[in-house]
C-alpha cells in the first residue's frame, strides 16, 4: 500500500506512522474498498510500515541479494506487462470454445470429496449470532437495524478433505444453517445453500471462469511465442556454439 509524507492530504487520514500517512486515497489505490475491511487494512499496513522501518535500520534495503531479486521481479513484471499490453486484444476466447474445452475434458472436473456451496457469516456477540441464524433459517433478510448481510464474510465452495476444522460439521448434518460455532475469531454460522458428492461432475457454470483462464493461458503462450519469433530478426543475436 501507498502513502504520502509531508505532503497536503486531499483524502481523510486513516492512520499515521513517524512521518509516513496513509490516506483512503492511498489505500483504494484505484480499486473499491470495502469499509468493513478498512480497520484490517489499516492495521495490516500499520505493522508492515513497522517492521520496514526496523529493516531499514539494518539496511535490508541496501542488501545486494535482495536488490537483484527486486531487479529480476521488475524485469519480469515489465516483460508481462508488455505481451499483456501487445498481445490482450489478440486473444478472444469465446463461449463455445469454453464448451468445447468442458466437455472434451469432463473427466477432469469429476468432485475428488464431497463438496458444499456455502455462505459464512462471523460475529463477535452470541446473542446476534443467534438472531442472524433465525433470519437465515427463514430466509429473511430484509433491511433493519442489523442487515445480515453486514456479516457475511464470504461466499465459496469448501471441500471435505481440505477443510479447516471449524467448517466440519458441515458435513455431518442435513440442516440448512450450521452454528453459531465459536472460536477465538468470534461465532461463525454456515448457510449451506448446496452439496455436492464425490464423484459428481463440477457444472459448466461452476468451472467456466476456471476454463477461460486455462484456455487463456494456453492462447497467451502460443502467441508469445509467436511474437518473439516475428521479433528475433530485430536484433544481433550470437550463441555460443559450445552451448547450443
Amino acid at each position: 500500500m501507498s502513502c504520502e509524507t509531508q505532503k497536503k492530504q486531499d483524502s481523510p487520514v486513516l492512520a499515521r506512522v513517524n512521518n509516513k500517512t496513509l490516506t483512503l486515497k492511498n489505500l483504494s489505490a484505484n480499486k473499491t474498498i470495502n469499509k468493513k475491511h478498512i480497520p484490517s487494512l489499516v492495521s495490516n499496513w500499520i505493522d508492515n510500515t513497522i517492521l520496514l522501518n526496523k529493516a531499514k535500520e539494518k539496511d535490508f534495503d541496501k542488501d545486494s541479494l535482495l536488490i537483484k531479486k527486486r531487479d529480476v521481479f521488475f524485469k519480469d513484471l515489465v516483460i508481462a506487462s508488455f505481451l499483456k499490453q501487445n498481445l490482450d486484444s489478440n486473444i478472444i476466447i469465446s463461449k463455445e470454445n469454453i464448451l468445447a474445452y468442458y466437455k472434451e475434458n469432463k473427466m477432469s472436473f469429476i468432485r475428488s470429496a464431497d463438496e458444499a456451496f456455502i455462505e459464512h457469516y462471523l460475529t463477535n456477540k452470541i446473542s446476534l449470532s443467534k438472531t442472524i441464524k433465525e433470519k437465515l433459517v427463514t430466509n429473511e433478510n430484509k433491511k433493519n437495524k442489523t442487515p445480515i448481510i453486514n456479516y457475511l464474510i464470504e461466499s465459496k465452495i469448501i471441500k471435505k478433505d481440505r477443510i479447516d476444522p471449524v467448517f466440519k460439521k458441515i458435513f455431518e448434518t442435513n440442516e440448512s444453517v450450521v452454528g453459531p460455532i465459536k472460536t477465538k475469531k468470534g461465532y461463525h454460522l454456515f448457510k449451506i445453500i448446496k452439496k455436492y458428492e464425490k464423484g459428481s461432475y463440477r457444472g459448466l457454470d461452476i468451472v467456466y471462469d476456471e476454463i477461460y483462464q486455462r484456455l487463456y493461458k494456453k492462447e497467451e503462450r502460443e502467441k508469445s511465442l509467436l511474437y518473439l519469433d516475428s521479433i528475433k530478426n530485430q536484433f544481433e543475436i550470437y550463441i555460443n556454439p559450445k552451448y547450443q
